[in-house]
């Protein structure tokens, strides 16, 4: 992801993102462009569902993100277990199996509509997949 996306994230969701530098999260966002938008709603509502579950941003127990990467043409945002908090957890993970399941639709390089190109396993729109390859099976 670009630097000025990047840095947008990390001013939003600075307690989501704190202390990346001792993490996976070192390497920044591992992904294209494309998915900031899922990134950025899946950041809010994760930290709405804290919010929900009584947390505030200074509490020990806040989210914590550990990585976000593309990884076999999907989004995977990783975030720490939060001790004792089992339905904030549960929560979590589903927030992040529906943006894992939306980036499946989503082209990674522009936001516009995609589809996992099995050619390279990412998930891209018709025009940057054909960039890759003239005959590529979207499917």
């Amino acid at each position: 992801m670009n630097a000025a996306l990047s840095k947008k994230l990390l001013d939003v969701f600075p307690m989501l993102f704190r202390n990346r530098h001792e993490s996976s999260m070192q390497r920044g966002f591992v992904c294209g462009d494309g998915w900031f938008e899922l990134i950025y709603t899946l950041c809010q509502d994760i930290e709405a569902v804290a919010c929900q579950n009584g947390l505030t941003p200074d509490s020990p127990e806040w989210p914590k993100c550990r990585q976000v990467k593309e990884k076999f043409g999907s989004l995977r945002f990783v975030v720490f277990a939060v001790d004792g908090l089992t339905g904030l957890n549960e929560r979590i993970s589903e927030l992040r199996l529906a943006a894992l399941n939306q980036s499946l639709q989503i082209c990674e390089q522009c936001g516009r509509p995609g589809k996992l190109v099995r050619v390279r396993m990412a998930t891209l729109c018709l025009e940057h997949a054909r960039q890759i390859s003239t005959d590529c099976y979207l499917g």
